[in-house]
C-alpha cells in the first residue's frame, strides 16, 4: 500500500497510477486534454481570464519577457534577494537586470527605491513573493510600468484579499515539488489575460498553434500531461493545505518570540509560508544542530544575485545582503504532526 503522501496527496491508494489515468488512456503526454483541463481551473482558482502551463516557472519568467517583446537594451527592475531564475530569465532574453534593495521586515521589494532607478530603457518590474509573502503591488502600480509577479513561492496567497494570479499584469507561477501546489516534476504557469496568454502558448510550443503552422520564433516549454493531471486533482486541497502551514508558523511566531527574531508577514498579505525564516546571524550553528536531530533546514540564499560572479554589480544593498547572512528555513509543510512541531521549538529554543 502506497501513501499518497508521499506524492502530495492526503489519502492511500493500491494504485497511484489512478491519480493520472486519463493521461493513459488518451495517450496524450504532452499538453492535451488534461493540460488544457488543469489549465481552466487554475485560471478559475486565481480569478484571472486565463492560464498557460509551461515546462517550470524559470520558462514562465523567460516566455513572459519575450511576449512583452523585451530584449537586449531594455531593463528590467527586480530584487537580488531571490532564486537566481529570476535574474536568469532577464538576462537569457539580453535584457538588463537593474537591482533595487529589499525591505528588512518582509524581505519584499522595497517599492520606494524604484523610481531612483527608471529610466527610458526600463520595460517592466518583476516583483519577487518571496517565502510565500506578497509585494505591494498596489504602490507598485503607481509607476504604471508592467508588473511581472514571480508567485513561485505564493501559489494561494492573497494581496488585500486579492488572490494571487489576479493582482499583477501577468503572474508566473512554480509548480516544483517541494511548492505548494506541486506536481512530480518541473512544471510552471503563467496567468493573465486572454491575448497575452495566447502569445505564451504560441510561445511554449515551437510558435506553433497547430501542428506545423509555424506562426513565430518560439521554444519548447511544455507542461507533461501527467503533471497536469496531478496537478488537477492536487489543487483542490491547496487553501486546505496553506491553512495549515500558517497554524505552524503562527505556532512558531507563539513559541519562538522570547527565542529569536522572525520574519513576518506584512500587513497586505496573506501568505502561505512556503518558507518559515528565523533571522539569525549564527544560522551555520543551528543548522548543523538542528541537522544532529533529525531536522533539516536551509540558508536561502548564500549570496544576494548582485554578489554572485556572474551577475556581479557594484550596487550597494545592504538589507539583501543582511537576508543572505541572517536567515535559517525550518520547516512549515502541511505533513507536520504537532509532536514533530513541538520537536523543532523545543531543540531550537535548547541551541540558542
Amino acid at each position: 500500500m502506497i501513501k499518497l503522501s508521499d506524492f502530495g496527496f492526503e489519502k492511500k491508494i493500491k494504485n497511484p497510477s489512478s491519480l493520472f489515468l486519463n493521461s493513459f488512456k488518451n495517450k496524450n503526454f504532452i499538453l492535451g486534454k488534461e493540460v488544457e483541463n488543469f489549465e481552466n481551473k487554475f485560471s478559475e482558482y486565481c480569478e484571472n481570464e486565463d492560464c498557460a502551463a509551461v515546462g517550470s516557472c524559470t520558462s514562465a519568467l523567460q516566455l513572459s519577457l519575450l511576449a512583452l517583446g523585451i530584449g537586449p537594451g531594455d531593463e528590467v527592475i527586480t530584487v537580488p534577494y531571490t532564486w537566481i531564475s529570476t535574474i536568469e530569465a532577464i538576462k537569457q532574453v539580453g535584457a538588463t537586470p537593474v537591482f533595487v534593495d529589499i525591505n528588512q521586515n518582509d524581505f519584499c521589494i522595497n517599492v520606494a527605491e524604484i523610481g531612483k532607478v527608471i529610466s527610458k530603457r526600463t520595460k517592466a518590474i518583476i516583483a519577487v513573493d518571496i517565502f510565500g509573502h506578497l509585494c505591494d503591488y498596489d504602490e507598485i502600480k503607481k509607476y504604471k510600468i508592467t508588473i511581472i509577479e514571480d508567485a513561485a513561492q505564493s501559489t494561494g496567497g492573497k494581496y488585500k484579499k486579492k488572490q494571487v494570479g489576479s493582482v499583477a499584469d501577468i503572474t508566473c507561477f512554480s509548480f516544483y515539488p517541494t511548492k505548494n501546489l506541486s506536481c512530480w516534476g518541473d512544471a510552471g504557469a503563467v496567468v493573465s489575460n486572454k491575448e497575452f496568454i495566447k502569445e505564451i502558448k504560441l510561445l511554449r510550443n515551437h510558435g506553433t498553434e497547430k501542428k506545423f503552422e509555424i506562426k513565430r520564433i518560439g521554444w519548447n516549454s511544455r507542461m507533461d500531461a501527467i503533471h497536469a493531471e496531478v496537478l488537477s486533482n492536487k489543487i483542490k486541497y491547496l487553501d486546505k493545505w496553506n491553512q495549515r502551514r500558517i497554524e505552524i508558523a503562527n505556532e512558531y511566531y507563539e513559541q519562538l518570540k522570547n527565542t529569536c527574531k522572525m520574519l513576518k508577514q506584512n500587513s497586505y498579505s496573506y501568505s502561505v509560508f512556503h518558507q518559515f525564516i528565523l533571522k539569525i546571524k549564527n544560522n551555520e550553528f543551528l543548522k548543523k544542530k538542528l541537522m544532529l536531530k533529525g531536522i533539516e533546514s536551509r540558508i536561502y540564499y548564500p549570496l544576494p544575485a548582485h554578489k554572485i560572479p556572474v551577475y556581479a554589480t557594484k550596487d550597494y544593498l545592504p538589507n539583501a545582503e543582511y537576508a543572505s547572512d541572517n536567515n535559517l528555513a525550518i520547516p512549515v509543510h502541511q505533513y507536520l504532526k504537532d509532536n514533530e512541531i513541538k520537536k523543532i521549538i523545543k531543540n531550537i529554543k535548547n541551541f540558542l
